[in-house]
């Protein structure tokens, strides 16, 4: 803007002077060189006016590239957005199945010393099983339950 108002104000000194010396002294003016004059004015004022609009020119494509920029960048921030709600969708998943998981652990782990009390006071023989047993039908119940808890914790291990 500085660059603008000396080479006016200059214009318009030299404007002035030279009306000011053509209203005092008209017979001594040279139309040519007041002319040329001018034309130096308008020459000097284009220039200036042009080195203006070039920034401003330059001021709009900046403004341009910026608003291009934020529009990037707002879509970039949208996409980390839309993954982070997904990665905390699959944490919340992730914590679901561990607690389930825990759950599962829990109960089997209750199965399990059930069936290590239940093997403790159980006959390690098929006689003293035979010798316990009310009748064939519970001797064979209780043969398998034996084979079915074996093949369980065999699965288990």
């Amino acid at each position: 803007m500085r660059r603008l108002v000396l080479p006016l104000c200059l214009a318009l000194f030299a404007l002035g002077i030279a009306q000011t010396g053509a209203a005092a002294d008209a017979t001594s003016d040279d139309p040519a060189q007041q002319q040329a004059l001018i034309d130096q004015i308008r020459a000097q004022l284009g220039t200036n006016l042009a080195d203006a609009m070039m920034a401003q020119d330059q001021l709009r494509q900046s403004l341009e590239d910026n608003a291009a920029q934020q529009q990037q960048l707002q879509a970039k921030i949208a996409t980390v957005n839309a993954r982070i709600a997904d990665l905390n969708a699959q944490i919340a998943d992730a914590q679901r199945r561990e607690a389930q998981l825990n759950w599962r652990i829990g109960i089997e782990e209750a199965q399990m010393l059930q069936l290590e009390r239940a093997m403790y006071v159980a006959p390690t023989s098929v006689l003293l099983l035979l010798g316990e047993s009310r009748s064939l039908g519970d001797l064979l119940t209780r043969v398998a339950d034996l084979n079915l808890a074996s093949t369980r914790a065999a699965d288990l291990k």
